[in-house]
């Protein structure tokens, strides 16, 4: 007779079953305590379910785990359950003319930076409802602020040092160039907008962060050593410039990427080639902590839910940071799975446990926190093991976009 372990079922969703204790062969796996808990419940139709012990998802059966934990088979066992995300699901895909250097989205709206210097804006129907051209050179971040039943505001980053802010009329389909953001002396890899569309902030290559407001100006603005320009502008042309920015000064080196605190609009995160995550105060120009690793840092991520920082580097990993530890080396969690450089992550907007990140191994991949060891799903995102350069989790759905020239769009529930 196998041997026995006594559980009792907890759980946080409406399913609920009696708490009692039963006796269960203790080489039961996640299949089998799905079929029990569903027999519990005596309902039609059986829902998936995951278990997690001490808060850690169980991928191996109950005597496996309790053998790895040093604990016996006569403890009893309190298991709970919640409903399984369950796997990512092929929507569609929109081809480009030119590499995807990132993709986001927002109120049913998609908007993507190319390598072609183009932006553009899509509807859930797949049509590119709007191309925004004024960059010189390729796009390498997009942004969407404000979208409302009138409008849309993109904002795009780009090699050619600008970053440029977009107004897209929705009731006219038609678009204008609000203002270019100038201060930058070298490559923008990265925008940002905070959770109220009042800020924008770009990281670049010259090793500067900085920090715009969202409001349109009245008239140009000029930088400190440059004089007014007595050129006039061509016909048609409406770019304003915006030139009063916070500058944020600190990192070694190229910066690629910045993202907001999404409670406090105040602070910002930046990761670069100096190894290095880094908080900031923008009001107070002050670098407020720095978090060291051993490889480059070329995405970061904040989730509203955990309050946890995720990171994506060159070694193939992501890497859980906890913005508010004092500890500068103090990795929370480190996922590892992909075969080449992690290029871009993205938590869920719904849940504190789970988070997707591209690679240039030509993957997504979806982790939840509770489960370190290996990813819930792995997806082939590219037909010919082309580099994945941007994911972005949009609600229910992921999207992601590389060298393939194509968006392509999951369904991802949680």
């Amino acid at each position: 007779m196998s041997e026995q372990v006594q559980v009792r079922f907890v759980t946080q969703t409406p399913y609920k079953v009696s708490d009692a204790t039963i006796l269960l062969p203790s080489s039961i796996k996640k299949e089998g305590l799905s079929e029990i808990v569903n027999g519990l419940l005596d309902i039609e139709k059986p829902i998936p379910f995951d278990f997690l012990i001490d808060g850690q998802l169980l991928r191996t059966s109950i005597s496996e785990y309790l053998n790895a934990t040093n604990l016996s088979t006569e403890n009893l066992v309190t298991i709970e359950y919640v409903e399984s995300m369950l796997p990512p699901v092929p929507l569609t895909a929109y081809q480009h003319d030119d590499w995807i250097s990132s993709v986001t989205g927002k109120s049913g709206l998609f908007a993507t930076g190319s390598y072609d210097n183009m932006v553009r804006l899509w509807n859930t129907s797949g049509e590119c409802i709007s191309t925004f051209i004024g960059h010189t050179d390729s796009v390498k971040s997009v942004s969407l602020g404000q979208v409302d039943g009138d409008k849309a505001i993109v904002f795009s980053g780009s090699l050619d040092h600008s970053v440029l802010a977009w107004e897209y009329s929705l009731e006219n389909s038609s678009y204008r160039l609000m203002y270019e953001c100038k201060g930058h002396k070298g490559p923008v890899e990265s925008v940002a907008v905070d959770a109220n569309n009042n800020y924008l902030a770009s990281a670049s290559a010259d090793g500067l962060v900085r920090v715009w407001t969202t409001l349109e100006p009245t008239e140009d603005e000029h930088l400190e050593d440059e004089q007014p320009s007595k050129k006039k502008k061509k016909a048609g042309e409406s770019r304003k410039i915006k030139a009063r920015s916070v500058a944020l000064e600190g990192h070694v080196g190229a910066v690629n990427t910045v993202a907001f605190n999404n409670n406090d609009s105040n602070i910002v995160y930046t990761g670069g080639w100096d190894h290095s995550i880094r908080a900031w105060d923008v009001e107070q120009q002050v670098n407020l902590s720095t978090k060291n690793c051993e490889k480059v840092v070329l995405d970061v991520d904040y989730s509203l839910h955990s309050k946890l920082l995720a990171t994506g580097h060159t070694d193939n990993t992501v890497r859980l940071w906890d913005p508010k530890s004092e500890d500068g080396t103090n990795v929370k969690l480190t996922l590892r799975g992909h075969s080449a450089w992690v290029s871009s992550v993205s938590w869920s907007k719904k849940s504190e446990y789970t988070l997707c990140s591209g690679s240039y191994d030509s993957s997504v991949r979806v982790w939840d926190i509770r489960s370190s060891k290996e990813p819930l799903y792995t997806v082939d995102a590219a037909e010919n093991k082309e580099k994945i350069l941007s994911v972005f989790w949009d609600n229910d759905k992921i999207l992601c976009g590389g060298e393939e020239k194509k968006m392509r769009i999951y369904q991802a529930k949680v």
